[in-house]
């Protein structure tokens, strides 16, 4: 059986940083509506690889922060990375880290969901989206997920345990 090590303590973290950067990059208009969820995918990949190691607790601050550095309203993000990573972590012991079909399966469910709540909670604030472009960033997370998967894999080191 291998067992799973983190390159560095910091790991995770770093990586839900970059995820948060790759977010808050600016984008023109045209490659906005299509810009995947980094942080969404960096926390699925997580929980993929090592669940006892990721928090809800990170999931719920990272969103927070990025419900302020945003604009968006307190708690939306934050709700929805938390719901992200439980699902993530409910399926995690499901899914095979090294069958890409059943992770992209997985993700279509788990952004799915974390699409339809954020698409409830602009509703009841009145800021619908009146485009088919709200579903875009579903799409292009399932696309870069084995790119994503790959570059995280990085901050992992797996040995061989008898």
């Amino acid at each position: 059986m291998d067992k799973v090590f983190l390159r560095f303590p910091g790991a995770i973290l770093t990586s839900v940083l970059v995820a948060m950067i790759l977010t808050m990059l600016p984008l023109s208009s045209g490659l906005l509506v299509w810009r995947p969820d980094w942080i969404a995918l960096t926390f699925i990949h997580w929980a993929i690889i090592m669940p006892k190691r990721i928090s809800l607790v990170l999931a719920w601050f990272t969103g927070l922060l990025m419900d302020v550095l945003s604009g968006a309203i307190l708690g939306q993000y934050a709700l929805g990375f938390t719901l992200v990573l439980y699902m993530a972590l409910r399926l995690s012991e499901r899914i095979n880290p090294r069958i890409i079909w059943q992770q992209v399966f997985m993700i279509f469910i788990i952004l799915g969901v974390y699409l339809l709540i954020n698409l409830w909670i602009l509703g009841v604030t009145g800021n619908t989206p009146y485009s088919w472009n709200y579903w875009l960033p579903l799409f292009s997370s399932i696309f870069v997920w084995p790119i994503v998967h790959h570059l995280l894999s990085v901050f992992k080191v797996t040995r061989k345990h008898l």
